[in-house]
């Protein structure tokens, strides 16, 4: 079954890079545009800028997709083929 295996972690591969994807555009690209329209007064969330939280959070995602590639894809005692 190493082919199955390969398999799973080719998927869960593209799904981390999607993901990824998604959160670096998201984070200070168009999304930073839907919390915060040019000409708008600033928000705040939990006392903070709206923008700041927003960009904090994408960051917490592209951490937890790194921690996740790292532990389960580059994890120790994997063959590297």
């Amino acid at each position: 079954m190493p082919g199955d295996k390969q398999q799973k972690h080719r998927t869960m591969a593209f799904t981390l890079v999607a993901i990824f994807l998604i959160a670096l555009i998201m984070g200070p690209g168009p999304g930073s545009l839907m919390i915060n329209p040019p000409g708008s007064e600033p928000k705040f969330w939990f006392g903070m800028p709206a923008l700041y939280v927003w960009a904090v959070l994408w960051f917490f995602v592209e951490a937890a997709v790194i921690l996740v590639a790292a532990r389960v894809l580059w994890g120790k005692g994997q063959d590297n083929e």
